[in-house]
């Protein structure tokens, strides 16, 4: 008798940045990767949570940049 194949049980696979400063400090950029097994979640991320994710992103890399400059 031959076994079922096996059944993929994920719904959701979502992946969050965090930035730990060397002074210590947490910078939560929060979710920059999602998929889902629904289509119409998916285009609701890139529709409204990847351009959220976007801004946050640069918004950090702008901040690491003038704090660069500002110590030299």
């Amino acid at each position: 008798m031959t076994e079922p194949p096996a059944k993929a049980s994920h719904r959701t696979v979502r992946t969050e940045f965090v930035i730990t400063r060397a002074d210590g400090t947490l910078v939560n950029l929060g979710v920059g990767a999602y998929w889902h097994r629904n289509p119409l979640r998916r285009a609701w991320w890139r529709l409204w949570g990847q351009p959220r994710f976007t801004r946050r992103a640069r918004a950090a890399n702008r901040a690491a940049r003038a704090a660069d400059t500002q110590e030299r």
